[in-house]
C-alpha cells in the first residue's frame, strides 16, 4: 500500500513517498516512509512499515559500527550495508507479510560531497538508477515518471514541483495510495535538504491543460 518514486535530476535526486497505510475508505494512521537518516543518506521503502522501520535501525547501526572502523565511509558501502540487511529481513519475513518490499536509497557519493546518487534495492541485490518507482502504485505511476522525469533534464526543484500531482494522479485510481507526500531533496554537493510535506492537489488545472494542449477547449 505504496508508492516511492525517485528520481535524478540536472542538479541531484528527488525522493518521495505517500503516507496511505490502508485503502482510502478505512481508517487508520498515517505512516513514514521517506526517512533521513543520521548516516547522511535518505531511505524510503515499500512493503510492511514495521518491516522498514526495523530495516532503517538495522542499517544506521551498522553504518556507524562500520564507521568506526573506517571513517571514509561513501553512499556505495552503505548500499552495500542495505543490501545486507534486506536481504536477511526478505529471509526472516518471508511468508509472514503480504507485500513484498524493496528500497530505495539517494546520498551524495562521498556523504558529505559529491553527486547524488540513486540506488533501488531487494533482497537480489541492488541497482544505480535514474529512475525508481516501487509499491503497489508503480504500475499506475511508471508511466507518468517515464514521460515527465526520466529524461533527467528537470531541476530537483522543478522535479519536487511534480511530485504531489504524480501521487495525487495515483491515487484517483489505486486507492491504498495517497494522503500527501514527503518529499526529500538531495542536491549535489550540498546532501539533503529538510523533509517538506504536501497534500493532494487539485486535478482540474491539469485536465485543463492537457485538453487544451490537445487542441481541445474546455
Amino acid at each position: 500500500m505504496t508508492l516511492i518514486i525517485g528520481a535524478r535530476c540536472r542538479d541531484g535526486v528527488v525522493l518521495a513517498g505517500d503516507l496511505r497505510r490502508l485503502a482510502r475508505y478505512e481508517k487508520g494512521p498515517e505512516v513514514t516512509k521517506v526517512f533521513k537518516l543520521t548516516i547522511g543518506a535518505v531511505l524510503a521503502g515499500a512493503g510492511d512499515d514495521a518491516v522498514l522501520n526495523e530495516a532503517r535501525v538495522l542499517i544506521e547501526r551498522r553504518v556507524e559500527e562500520s564507521r568506526s572502523q573506517s571513517p571514509a565511509v561513501k553512499i556505495f558501502d552503505i548500499v552495500e550495508i542495505t543490501c545486507s540487511v534486506v536481504n536477511e529481513l526478505v529471509g526472516l519475513y518471508r511468508d509472514k507479510v503480504e507485500e513484498p518490499f524493496g528500497y530505495v536509497l539517494a546520498g551524495l557519493e562521498d556523504l558529505a560531497g559529491g553527486s547524488a546518487k540513486l540506488y533501488t534495492i531487494f533482497g537480489a541485490g541492488f541497482s544505480e538508477v535514474p529512475w525508481a518507482c516501487l509499491g503497489s502504485g508503480s504500475s499506475y505511476a511508471r508511466p507518468l515518471v517515464d514521460l515527465l522525469l526520466a529524461q533527467g533534464d528537470l531541476s530537483t526543484k522543478e522535479t519536487a514541483r511534480t511530485m504531489p500531482t504524480l501521487f495525487s494522479l495515483v491515487s484517483n485510481v489505486q486507492t491504498t495510495v495517497g494522503g500527501g507526500v514527503d518529499i526529500c531533496i538531495v542536491k549535489d554537493g550540498e546532501g539533503a535538504g529538510k523533509m517538506q510535506h504536501f497534500g493532494d492537489v487539485d486535478l482540474m488545472p491539469i485536465r485543463t491543460s492537457i485538453l487544451n494542449a490537445l487542441g481541445i477547449r474546455t
